[in-house]
């Protein structure tokens, strides 16, 4: 039963360490399309033109 309960809370604390690093990267994502402008270059209706590519991989070699 201790042996559970450890593995348990080993589960826990890698999943949350998981989550911390994914927000990290999240945080870092918003931060660099806000100051692109990416909601000018990207609209809903061509999210894949070359610039916006190209300020969606610029802005993922930053946060990388």
């Amino acid at each position: 039963m201790l042996k559970f309960l450890i593995a348990i809370l080993v589960i826990i604390s890698l999943l949350s360490n998981l989550n911390a690093v994914n927000g990290q990267l999240d945080a870092c994502l918003t931060n660099c399309y806000k100051k692109t402008n990416v909601r000018k270059e990207c609209p809903k209706g061509r999210p894949f033109s070359q610039r916006c590519k190209e300020i969606m991989n610029k802005c993922n070699d930053q946060c990388s």
